[in-house]
């Protein structure tokens, strides 16, 4: 429980709640000092996002999605 492998997470979608729609997709990962999750957005613009538990705090892999909860402006850099 609670442990995957990191390139278990590519292909998941990203939410920003549980039950709401993707805003994209997990598409690569980067390990520069931290582990930071590259995801596609549906605007076709891609973000990095630090996988931590505070921006990640949900992963379900057996559902295909994980949520994220980007500090506010994160996601329009």
């Amino acid at each position: 429980k609670n442990e995957f492998h990191f390139l278990d997470l590519i292909g998941l979608e990203a939410r920003l709640t549980p039950d709401g729609p993707p805003i994209g997709t997990v598409c690569n990962l980067q390990s520069a000092g931290n582990d930071l999750l590259e995801i596609a957005l549906k605007s076709q613009r891609k973000i990095l996002i630090p996988l931590v538990k505070e921006i990640v705090p949900i992963i379900k892999i057996n559902e295909g999605w994980l949520l994220i909860t980007p500090p506010k402006g994160l996601l329009e850099l």
